[in-house]
């Protein structure tokens, strides 16, 4: 069974509609279009697991003095096969991987705020190539699983999993629609620029709720806009060059959409604005990749590209009402 992993927990799971979605998708490897990197999986040597420190800033994968010169030459000459990075840093056998996003300065805005992992099951929905799930591993949950219908994402995820080996880790190429195939199985769900992708943002954040375990907790983040009253912008076409991109949202309303999804606890971990310190192009993600300074007026840069507000950075943490709670006021 492909998805043996989630056999533990198969009365909270539509397993076999998972099953053949994952038959699907690990056909998309196959296509003519990702031949390089399925060329470049294939490719990878038989290692013992590396991971050397999951708890730092850039996550260290390997350590150089254990392979030879011309290995570690090898192993990085994949890695950059494998560009434009978006999400990191990792160090990955001493090569330090600037990717596009410092998300590091994200985790520690945040990580003082999430549950104790340990013993934990936890989704990570929009995972990238896993940074946040490397990060959290050093916690030692029960199990991580990150999803993202993303073949790249899929690849560099592998890519890194081939050298780490982080046991009870998990991705598929699942999206935030399939959430819904879950009930109550998790202990902490993170969604992080995620829902202003999707037309739905309420139904997303039900459905976050209800694959959550009763008490459980979310970590959501979004873009936002500047503004105290609660509405969200919805633009006509594109928004900072997306034109993936739905319901901008105030604090206000991004507090509301939770609250009328049914969480409590709702609190504000951070309301920031998008710096280029954070966010922009490196040797790792190079022209032609676009990054923050592309998206926003060069005259303005309170202003995207398109004249609207530029963004900010809104990250709320909220809990699934407790067992004894659970089925009132639903």
């Amino acid at each position: 069974m492909p998805l043996d992993y989630l056999l533990p927990y198969k009365d909270k799971v539509d397993l076999d509609f998972l099953s053949q979605l994952k038959s699907d998708c690990d056909t998309w490897i196959d296509r003519k279009s990702n031949s390089d990197l399925k060329a470049l999986l294939k490719s990878l040597p038989e290692v013992e697991g590396h991971a050397t420190d999951l708890g730092v800033d850039a996550v260290v994968i390997g350590n150089p003095s254990e392979i030879t010169p011309q290995l570690k030459d090898q192993y990085i000459q994949a890695a950059k096969a494998l560009i434009p990075w978006r999400k990191g840093p990792f160090n990955f056998y001493g090569e330090y991987i600037d990717a596009e996003w410092r998300s590091d300065f994200k985790w520690n805005r945040l990580k003082d705020h999430v549950d104790d992992l340990e013993g934990k099951t936890v989704l990570d929905i929009g995972c990238n190539n896993g940074y946040f799930l490397f990060r959290m591993a050093h916690q030692n949950p029960e199990l991580l699983l990150g999803i993202d219908p993303v073949i790249q994402c899929e690849t560099q995820f592998k890519f890194l999993q081939h050298f780490a080996k982080v046991p009870n880790l998990h991705f598929e190429m699942f999206g935030v629609e399939h959430i819904n195939s879950f009930k109550e199985m998790f202990d902490v769900i993170f969604s992080m620029g995620i829902i202003y992708h999707h037309r739905h943002p309420l139904e997303q954040l039900i459905n976050i709720r209800n694959a959550l375990k009763p008490g459980g907790q979310a970590i959501i983040e979004t873009i936002g806009i500047p503004g105290d009253e609660s509405y969200a912008l919805f633009p006509e076409d594109r928004y900072a060059k997306m034109r993936n991109v739905f319901f901008v949202p105030t604090l206000s309303c991004f507090i509301n959409w939770l609250k009328k999804a049914k969480f409590i606890d709702v609190e504000v971990v951070a309301a920031t604005p998008l710096t280029f310190e954070e966010q922009r192009l490196t040797d790792w993600c190079p022209p032609p990749s676009q990054s923050l300074e592309d998206f926003l007026d060069p005259n303005d840069l309170t202003k995207t590209i398109e004249g609207h507000p530029a963004p900010m950075r809104f990250c709320l943490k909220a809990r699934k009402k407790p067992a004894q709670n659970a089925n009132q006021n639903n």
